[in-house]
Order: C-alpha cells, then sequence, then structure tokens
C-alpha cells in the first residue's frame, strides 16, 4: 500500500521524498573546497575562501576550479586539472562531509512511518558510491540515481522519472529537494512538487527565492513541520 503524505498547509499530497545529496542531505563543500585549494596551493595561486566554496560547490567541480583559476584557460588545461581535482576529492571524500543538521531525524522519521525516499545526484556513480559508504542511512534509501546513471543529467527530468519508476509512485505524488535551479527546473519538469533547500550551496547571483520552486525551506527539519510527518 503507498502511503500518502499530505502536505501540512494545502491540499498537495505526495506519497514519497527525492533529495539532491550535496549541499542537501550532506555538507560536502569543505571536502571539494579543499581539493581545489590543494591544487592551486600546488600552483602558487591564492585559495578560495570557505564562502566562495559554499556559494560555487554545487555547480560542480568545473565552477570550482574557474574560481580559482579563472576564465583564461584552455579547455584541455581545465580538464586535466578537473581530474587531478577528482582524484585528490576520492582519496578525502568524507574527511569533513557530514548530515545538515535535521537530515538525519527527517530521513528517519521517513523510515519510521515507512514513507519511501531517495537520491538523484548529478554526482558520477563512483563518487556516489564512494561517499555513501559512509553513510548507512542514505547508503540503504530506496533508490540512489546518478549522474552518469543515464545519458541525461539534472536540468533534465529523466533522473527523477526514472527514481520515480523504480519507486512505483507517479512523478505528480512526489516532492523534490534540492539546493541549486537545476534541480527546480528538473522537479518542475518531471511534474513534481519542488522544495528549495535554501540552507544549501546557494549561489550569490541566483538567489533560491528567484527560482520557480513551489516551496522553500531553511533548514531540512522545517520539512517535518511543513509536511504532516507523524511523530
Amino acid at each position: 500500500m503507498v502511503i500518502t503524505l499530505p502536505l501540512a498547509y494545502q491540499e498537495q499530497a505526495i506519497s514519497g521524498l527525492l533529495f539532491d545529496l550535496d549541499g542537501t542531505l550532506l555538507d560536502t563543500a569543505r571536502d571539494l573546497g579543499a581539493a581545489v585549494n590543494a591544487l592551486l596551493l600546488r600552483d602558487g595561486l591564492a585559495l578560495i575562501s570557505d564562502d566562495v566554496i559554499y556559494h560555487t560547490a554545487s555547480q560542480g567541480a568545473l565552477a570550482l576550479i574557474k574560481a580559482g583559476y579563472g576564465e583564461g584557460l584552455t579547455d584541455a588545461q581545465y580538464q586535466r586539472l578537473r581530474q587531478e581535482f577528482l582524484d585528490h576529492y576520492e582519496q578525502h571524500i568524507a574527511s569533513h562531509t557530514d548530515y545538515f543538521p535535521g537530515v538525519e531525524a527527517l530521513l528517519t522519521r521517513l523510515n519510521q512511518q515507512h514513507i519511501p525516499w531517495g537520491i538523484v545526484t548529478n554526482k558520477p556513480y563512483v563518487y556516489t558510491k564512494l561517499l555513501l559508504a559512509y553513510f548507512p542511512l542514505l547508503r540503504d534509501c530506496a533508490v540512489t540515481v546518478c549522474g552518469d546513471t543515464l545519458a541525461q543529467r539534472k536540468p533534465q527530468p529523466h533522473p527523477l522519472i526514472l527514481a520515480a519508476k523504480s519507486l512505483a509512485i507517479a512523478p505528480t505524488q512526489l516532492a523534490y529537494v534540492g539546493d541549486a535551479r537545476t534541480d527546480i527546473e528538473a522537479a518542475n519538469s518531471a511534474q513534481m512538487f519542488s522544495i528549495s533547500a535554501s540552507y544549501g550551496y546557494i549561489p550569490v547571483d541566483d538567489p533560491c527565492s528567484n527560482w520557480p520552486s513551489d516551496l522553500s525551506v531553511d533548514h531540512c527539519n522545517d520539512l517535518l513541520s511543513m509536511l504532516a510527518i507523524k511523530a
């Protein structure tokens, strides 16, 4: 039987939740930032600040590299640096990474209520698998779709639709929570209820208040009160 989880403040009802990973469930910014700063230190360049890292992390490895190295390199140079970045990140993937406040309580409550939930991330499978090994609560979720599971990635809706099929729940009966505009665009295209995680890695020049999301939460545990999740 599918359990219906009605939103606490309106008639909209959902039967499960999907989440982005970096910047939504896990605070990975320090490890991502350490990877790019290790390269900058090696090359005798100024390190990027924690503030820049936190506002850039959701945009991916190349965005972090360009934040440190600028826009003047060739594509081949960027790709070389990207691979070096990933090599460093792989070796230190969970040195400073942890759940955002409230995530464990929310996911534990969902499990207790037998409400299905999963992860849809643009992070490649190899790094997602390595990272989730440190977080069994996430590792054991109902479905995980990675950035290279399909040919399409967010903001395309295909990964979210695949996750919905895996859960055997119609997309219109799912909500997707993410901290990037691409997350919201993907959710809207998939006809899912879209929730902006404003506590995540929000770009300074594109605040989530500008995104076309159905709902925004300042803390993950706000979902406990905004959604009718039983105690």
